[in-house]
């Protein structure tokens, strides 16, 4: 098969999976793992490890004092940040987009669940869509989000 078939052959493939057996796209994935795979796992990894050089961990030990601030990480994911960061002696400047567009509350609020579960506290109390729905009402934006978790961890 030459480049181009294989590359058509692809899409048909990953077009197919999108469509499932009705021939109507899929329906949204409705759970944390699902949706952070979906949407975080390109760049932050499955297990939410980070790419080095693109996106930090979101785990760690960094992490002990932001998820200490229950509305930091619903924060991050409905506004965004943006600007210098440090995690683990690696610096980061870049830009993670805000999802508030193109995800709901639940949606938000079960991805934040998840992201819990992956710092290593499987326990927590999930995040529920009505505080992600407050939280969206707030002001914000990436470069506040990044002064704020600069002012938690006394950067």
């Amino acid at each position: 098969m030459g480049c181009m078939t294989t590359h058509r052959l692809g899409w048909s493939l990953l077009l197919m999976g999108a469509l499932g057996s009705t021939g109507a796209l899929a329906e949204p994935a409705r759970d944390g793992a699902a949706l952070f795979a979906q949407h975080c796992a390109a760049c932050h990894q499955a297990d939410g490890s980070g790419t080095v050089g693109l996106a930090p961990a979101l785990k760690g030990a960094h992490w002990a004092a932001l998820g200490g601030q229950r509305d930091y990480l619903p924060t991050v994911l409905l506004k965004g940040l943006s600007g210098r960061i440090q995690v683990g002696g690696q610096v980061f400047v870049g830009s993670m987009p805000a999802f508030a567009a193109p995800l709901d509350d639940e949606a938000l609020a079960l991805v934040a669940t998840h992201l819990a579960t992956l710092q290593g506290v499987p326990d927590r109390v999930a995040y529920t869509a009505a505080e992600v729905a407050s939280l969206r009402q707030g002001p914000g934006d990436p470069a506040r989000t990044r002064l704020r978790r600069q002012q938690i961890l006394g950067e």
